[in-house]
């Protein structure tokens, strides 16, 4: 791959989302503005056996913009995928298509389907468990699925880095683009619900059994959630010269690792604060008006998290976690929470951390609770953790 050219603009022309609060960017910012939360009771599959029993679940999926045989071979995740980039490529019009590569993150892929071929299999026999539902399980299968729906001809990345998944999707993107392999790129996540991933944090603890509260005293884990989002990306010079409308601009990306321990962070916060200084030294800019925190809930990474943002930008900077109101998605939530952050941009409106009533004795910023705030706002960080110390802090600069 050529090197980068770091000089080089990217401009975000669209962006697509859906969540357990929204199935559009319209629904989805109005819930932000009303503070409504999107976790509730977990209905995707029986709950009866974990310790905790809600989630921030996608009520119901729109429309495909496929016909009923693509429906048929996609994934939950594949579907979420293709309703967000649709969205996305709506709003930024005309793009180039066979030079159009989609890049995404995801963590399980269609491992639900492969669940359900699995139980299936055990209560029905072989020949009530169509094979098919296999074949939707791969972590390709999102942007097999985008690429295949929208005729896109530029190349297909599939990232999977556990909860950083997304964020390292858009910034590889951002790099395809400065290197010109591509000329835009569709680059985002998804992630649905499954069993494992619901079990797995059951088992390791790290799930709360009230809604998630991130930064508070009283926080016990994270809440999971599923959805997808996209933003699509494009060379500032390209976007400008077919009058596309920018929404933002993609102006840093630093990606990092602890290399400290499978599923906890490094307790300084030190490969957090690495990958928020390289995003803010790819936009040559030391000024940061907010921070879309990772923001899980969890003891370790809200403390981890905190010491970061503090060594990296100081203590006057207001923070929060939008993961408040739709939960964890997993390989999408870098995605998700890029969307989020773009919205909160374009409305100079800073999302809430949702049920904050006392923060914790080792978070001591802004976590600006319980209602949205204005704020000026031209220069914000968008952060993503995952297991295995995968750290990724994306910077987004106002149009």
């Amino acid at each position: 791959m050529r090197k980068p050219d770091l000089s080089t603009r990217i401009a975000v022309t669209g962006a697509g989302i859906i969540c357990s609060i929204g199935r559009n960017k319209a629904e989805v910012w109005q819930s932000i503005r009303e503070s409504r939360s999107g976790i509730g009771p977990l209905s995707r599959f029986p709950g009866e056996t974990f310790p905790t029993t809600i989630a921030a679940e996608v009520p119901e999926l729109p429309e495909l913009p496929v016909s009923g045989r693509e429906a048929r071979r996609l994934s939950r995740t594949d579907r979420m995928a293709v309703i967000a980039a649709a969205e996305a490529l709506e709003q930024a019009g005309e793009v180039p298509l066979e030079r159009a590569i989609v890049s995404t993150g995801t963590s399980t892929g269609g491992l639900l389907e492969g669940e359900d071929f699995y139980f299936r299999r055990l209560v029905r026999g072989r020949k009530r468990a169509p094979a098919s539902r296999v074949l939707q399980q791969p972590t390709s299968g999102p942007s097999d699925a985008v690429a295949r729906v929208f005729n896109l001809g530029g190349g297909v990345v599939s990232n999977a880095t556990a909860c950083a998944s997304a964020g390292a999707a858009i910034g590889m993107a951002a790099d395809y683009l400065r290197s010109h392999h591509a000329d835009v790129a569709i680059a985002g996540g998804s992630d649905a619900l499954c069993r494992l991933t619901y079990s797995g944090f059951n088992v390791l603890q790290a799930v709360d059994p009230e809604p998630c509260s991130p930064f508070g005293a009283d926080r016990k884990g994270i809440t999971l959630g599923e959805g997808a989002a996209y933003l699509v990306l494009e060379r500032w010079d390209d976007a400008v010269a077919r009058g596309a409308t920018i929404l933002a601009e993609l102006c840093g990306y630093g990606a990092t690792c602890d290399a400290h321990h499978p599923t906890a962070p490094a307790e300084d916060g030190r490969g957090a604060e690495a990958a928020m200084r390289r995003a803010l030294s790819e936009g040559a800019t030391d000024a940061v008006d907010y921070v879309n925190a990772h923001g899980t809930g969890t003891v370790l990474n809200d403390s981890a998290e905190t010491k970061a943002i503090i060594a990296a930008v100081g203590t006057d900077i207001p923070v929060s976690s939008s993961k408040s109101y739709f939960g964890h998605t997993l390989g999408a939530s870098g995605a998700v929470e890029a969307v989020i952050t773009v919205l909160a941009l374009q409305d100079q409106l800073a999302p809430p951390t949702l049920r904050l009533q006392q923060t914790a004795e080792d978070c001591i910023l802004d976590y600006i609770p319980h209602t949205p705030r204005p704020l000026p706002m031209t220069n914000v960080l968008s952060n993503t953790f995952g297991f295995g110390g995968s750290n990724v802090s994306l910077l987004f600069r106002r149009a």
